[in-house]
């Protein structure tokens, strides 16, 4: 394993677990450290009579601990790889107990059977629900606006709910950011009216679902949540480089986003997966490893969302630094051709140069020499380790998500590396 330990911590679900994990990564805490085969594993007390069992199977980085915790890794496991990488000559030959053999059997299993894998979808369930919102929408705007700050949580919730039940759960996510704009956002009517009007076109779009290109339909089942699913394009195989990683809940289920740059190819590609744990199937994928193997880009209006064609295999490679927007302009306007061609499009990464952060009244900003603009999300913490590496210049280059309003940071270049940006402890 060559991975850096910063690689390591930008699996931390948390800054809690990242911490915690930090200070656990000391061999004498542990009362046990070994490994057979491709697991790892070790013993750490927790008080005077209880200890941890914690196991980590290599190939695919998956996570198995007796704690309590419902994070993965959680911070015996993060810090047990931690160990592995700086330590290894501490952990002794030794097979584990029979729950963790009988544990790393099976996560060879699901190895073997990750690849074509889809998520059963419910079309007719999803179109009752749809129905549903359908109805909400046209009572909410029949009885105007203005009535809606006074709405209680659960007018939000039972929508929020109901969509959920119906397997759309980014739908859902959106209902219940809508119960906060009222409370938040003093431009709310507007902001409002745009989401509606975008739930309302995802609604007609289901209603004539057969009817459309396959590119459409495509964009439509990833505006509601599906997964994308194995496609006749021609698949891409090429040297991959992990720019940035996303992990949020969706309803039972954890989705994992990471985004990679074709050294071939010269295009990125959103790698889209969903588990019901916080461990992605097939392997994890840090930020700045390179991996070579095969994606498969699903149809879309704006190609960018691709699936495993294969496994996908790391590999030694000298840092890669793909070409970026030339400025913040021409990269927002290659986000407006792509919301042409795909009206539902959530997130559009921008890779840029030369900009520089700038604190505002009303929050932080990305600016680059001609002066234009990019916010950055509301409540952001990191912008002050970002103004410290840019060091006052337009020498920031930095790797996220635009969703057209926020631009989501997620990496960023430094000492010829790619950075996590969420490991950092956030300042407000």
């Amino acid at each position: 394993m060559n991975w850096t330990i910063e690689q390591i911590l930008g699996l931390a679900p948390d800054q809690f677990t990242l911490r915690a994990g930090r200070s656990l990564a000391e061999p004498q805490k542990w009362l046990a450290l070994h490994h057979d085969g491709d697991v790892v594993w070790g013993i750490f007390p927790n008080g005077r009579h209880n200890t941890s069992e914690t196991a980590v199977y290599l190939p695919t980085f998956s996570f198995i601990c007796t704690c309590n915790s419902r994070k993965a890794p959680c911070r015996h496991s993060l810090a047990l790889l931690q160990l592995w990488q700086q330590h290894a000559p501490n952990f002794t030959p030794q097979p584990p107990n029979p729950k963790l053999t009988a544990w790393s059997k099976r996560e060879q299993i699901k190895q073997a059977r990750a690849n074509g894998r889809s998520q059963p979808n419910n079309l007719s369930q999803l179109k009752t629900g749809l129905d549903a919102l359908e109805l909400w929408l046209l009572d909410m705007v029949r009885h105007g606006l203005a009535r809606l700050p006074e709405r209680p949580k659960a007018y939000w919730d039972a929508m929020a709910d109901r969509l959920i039940d119906a397997q759309a759960i980014p739908l859902a996510q959106t209902i219940r950011r809508l119960a906060q704009l009222p409370k938040t956002q003093p431009d709310w009517p507007e902001q409002l009216l745009q989401e509606i009007g975008r739930l309302y076109l995802i609604i007609q779009g289901f209603r004539q679902f057969e009817q459309l290109p396959v590119t459409t339909q495509a964009d439509l089942q990833t505006a509601v949540g599906w997964l994308p699913t194995a496609t006749e394009n021609p698949p891409i195989h090429d040297t991959w480089l992990v720019l940035g990683r996303q992990q949020e809940p969706a309803g039972k289920h954890t989705r994992h986003t990471t985004w990679l740059w074709g050294q071939k190819s010269q295009n990125i590609a959103q790698l889209i997966e969903q588990t019901r744990s916080a461990v992605p199937e097939g392997r994890w994928l840090p930020t700045n490893t390179v991996w070579q193997g095969t994606l498969q880009r699903t149809p879309s209006g704006s190609p960018q969302i691709a699936t495993r064609h294969g496994q996908l295999q790391e590999i030694d490679s000298p840092t890669i630094m793909p070409p970026s927007f030339g400025t913040i302009r021409d990269a927002t306007q290659a986000y407006g051709r792509s919301l042409a061609a795909n009206p539902w499009l959530a997130d559009f990464p921008m890779l840029l140069q030369n900009v520089q952060p700038q604190p505002t009244e009303s929050g932080w900003q990305l600016a680059d020499p001609s002066g234009t603009l990019l916010p950055l999300p509301e409540k952001f913490s990191h912008g002050w380790h970002l103004l410290a590496l840019a060091g006052g210049n337009f020498d920031l280059t930095i790797f996220g998500v635009w969703n057209g309003r926020f631009f989501h940071p997620l990496s960023v270049y430094a000492q010829q590396t790619w950075q996590d940006i969420h490991i950092w402890r956030g300042v407000q």
